[in-house]
């Protein structure tokens, strides 16, 4: 008994993990391309608007590739396949890009934030 009151204070530290968020911000000049991609976020441009979405796969956490030709994101890790809006559309990934709140600046700047 007195080994795991003393040790829990120990492994729940190790296990603890400080979540934060870092803004990511798109000036006015990286607005155009359909897609832009900057610290681990996709801008997506429409004629709707914008809208921002991780670039991380749900599946194992591998960086999402945009493909300009085929419109669509895909994982180089194991294949899963992504439209434009993040929805999954093959793949073992099953669940769709994390969409991530815009907020557009009086200045111009498209701003979002993403947890880390």
């Amino acid at each position: 008994m007195g080994a795991v009151a003393l040790g829990f204070p120990i492994f729940s530290f190790v296990g603890f993990r400080k979540i934060s968020e870092k803004k990511i911000i798109f000036p006015p000049d990286a607005q155009h391309a359909a897609a832009n991609y900057k610290e681990g976020v996709y801008l997506m441009s429409s004629k709707d608007g914008f809208n921002t979405l991780s670039a991380k796969c749900p599946h194992l956490g591998c960086t999402v590739n945009y493909d300009a030709v085929s419109k669509k994101f895909k994982c180089p890790c194991h294949g899963s396949t992504f439209e434009t809006s993040g929805k999954w559309t093959s793949g073992p990934a099953r669940r769709n890009l994390q969409e991530l709140p815009v907020k557009k600046n009086p200045n111009g700047d498209i701003e979002t934030v993403i947890k880390i």
